[in-house]
């Protein structure tokens, strides 16, 4: 049965990866996949020099390592107690996940690697901006980071071959563990919030990268505010 993306889903399967392995983001996304598949059928570890993979039932059990692409093969985990009053997305197993995958041998979608920084294109950057998180938060709160995924929906579906990596990111407070997990719920709420806004579900990808990529190193709350993020990565076909 076809998996779906998901926000607050109590099951997970994740892959980690060793931080200090030199490994481009395509084989990230492709081991990832690879590890996905063979979790759902039940497998609790697949060995292979770059890492492995087990059912994750509660956030602590997760071991800190590299980005964690989310597939059509996974579901998100949330062990994170998130405030209220913010955007609110709706019935999370019925948003469809996407028909392929990036990156899939003979797809009509290449790797990550192809995807582009869109603050590259004075065209995008101004639509592709960061949506920002409080603290401890997955939840797209305010009326700036709201107008910024209505006016990123409105351009992807003026821009039907438009395909979008949607990246989750943390401030450095916190395990890796369990900044992956927060990270995942950031790119899948804004994910959800796009598709809600009318964009084609097989147009939108996430990857968590939690605390691993900051914006900025230096400590301080304004720094700790722009490195908690959402931001996004575009492919035209």
């Amino acid at each position: 049965m076809k998996q779906t993306y998901v926000l607050l889903v109590p099951v997970l399967f994740l892959v980690g990866f060793g931080i200090g392995c030199q490994r481009s983001p395509d084989d990230v996304w492709n081991d990832t996949k690879t590890a996905g598949r063979h979790v759902g059928r039940g497998v609790d570890t697949l060995g292979g020099k770059q890492g492995s993979s087990r059912q994750i039932v509660n956030g602590v059990e997760f071991g800190d390592g590299g980005p964690i692409a989310f597939t059509k093969d996974h579901r998100d985990y949330t062990p994170l107690d998130d405030d209220q009053g913010a955007l609110q997305v709706g019935d999370a197993e019925s948003i469809p996940a996407p028909k392929d995958s990036p990156g899939e041998p003979g797809g009509p979608i290449p790797g990550i690697e192809a995807f582009k920084d869109p603050a590259l294109d004075p065209e995008l950057a101004p639509i592709f901006e960061h949506v920002h998180f409080e603290y401890n938060s997955s939840f797209i709160k305010g009326d700036e980071n709201q107008k910024i995924v209505q006016n990123i929906a409105s351009y992807m579906k003026s821009h039907p071959h438009l395909y979008v990596f949607v990246e989750g990111h943390c401030d450095k407070r916190g395990s890796g563990a369990y900044n992956f997990a927060l990270g995942a719920n950031r790119a899948n709420g804004v994910r959800t919030a796009l598709i809600q806004e009318g964009v084609s579900p097989d147009h939108i990808f996430t990857i968590s990268y939690g605390k691993e990529k900051p914006l900025f190193d230096e400590e301080g709350e304004e720094f700790h505010r722009l490195n908690r993020r959402v931001q996004f990565k575009v492919y035209q076909s």
